[in-house]
């Protein structure tokens, strides 16, 4: 490998992935007790979670084995086999390891997630520092920004409940903080008041006038506010992309951080 060059990350399963995870994916479908035939029962969720087409008369094994034929036609299909079967099968943390490394190694756009449960769109360090330091408090807001986050970057994520979950971590960290005793508080009634009473807050950012202008994060917030999937009456409602949903959720997840850093939103 002297004088190589980086490559990837690869999108789908590429060539030189398919022989680890093939391995990967028959070790856990025929481990423990019986193997295969031990494993029947769940082996069969998997395929009709997969919307498998099963022919009635195979086996545990012959059905593992058709699966994997068509995984290695499908690269979609093969991702979510992996998915389905980390979902399903649940294996702990020592068996899920070697599928993060031959993720990591082969220069993959997906890992998975800390709790074991899913692929998730591999994101940079920085990123996810950002969220991992987010997401440290267990409370409404780290609950929210979980939910978003899988959405966001997760396999079978939704952008669209990405970006709601994104909002919803908003108004649990500034509702509170703004417009506490109003009815039927939301992120747009938030953004208003930051906007008319700004003179009354700060953020810990001096800002080319060094006067803590509470502005910038005003415009953060307004492009979070609202999720162009939901926003009824304006005629162009419209299904969000992945990368916006991505973008907003990132966006989120540094307000939030610099919500438990105490650097958001601070009276004068």
């Amino acid at each position: 490998m002297a004088g190589a060059q980086p490559d990837g990350p690869f999108e789908g399963v590429p060539v030189h992935l398919q022989h680890g995870l093939l391995h990967w994916f028959d070790k856990i479908i025929d481990a423990g007790q019986g193997g295969y035939f031990g494993n029947e029962r769940r082996i069969r969720e998997l395929a009709i979670f997969m919307r498998f087409e099963v022919n009635p008369g195979w086996n545990a094994h012959a059905l593992a084995q058709a699966m994997v034929a068509t995984a290695m036609q499908d690269d979609e299909f093969f991702l979510d086999l992996v998915d389905a079967t980390l979902d399903i099968f649940r294996p702990g943390s020592v068996a899920v390891e070697p599928l993060r490394r031959l993720l990591d190694v082969g220069g993959s756009v997906w890992t998975v997630t800390s709790d074991n449960q899913e692929l998730v769109r591999v994101v940079s360090d920085e990123a996810q520092a950002t969220f991992d330091a987010a997401t440290a408090v267990a409370d409404d807001i780290t609950t929210e920004m979980k939910e978003a986050w899988s959405n966001a970057f997760g396999r079978n994520g939704d952008p669209s409940d990405a970006w709601d979950h994104a909002i919803k971590a908003m108004e649990a960290l500034v509702i509170p903080l703004v417009i506490p005793n109003k009815a039927k508080p939301n992120l747009g009634g938030v953004i208003g008041e930051l906007r008319n009473q700004g003179h009354v807050w700060k953020i810990v950012l001096p800002g080319k006038s060094q006067d803590h202008d509470v502005a910038p994060l005003v415009g953060m917030l307004d492009g979070i506010w609202p999720n162009v999937d939901r926003h009824a009456g304006s005629g162009t409602t419209r299904p969000p992309t992945a990368e916006e949903a991505r973008a907003v959720v990132t966006l989120a997840a540094t307000i939030v951080q610099w919500h438990r850093d105490g650097w958001v939103l601070q009276r004068r």
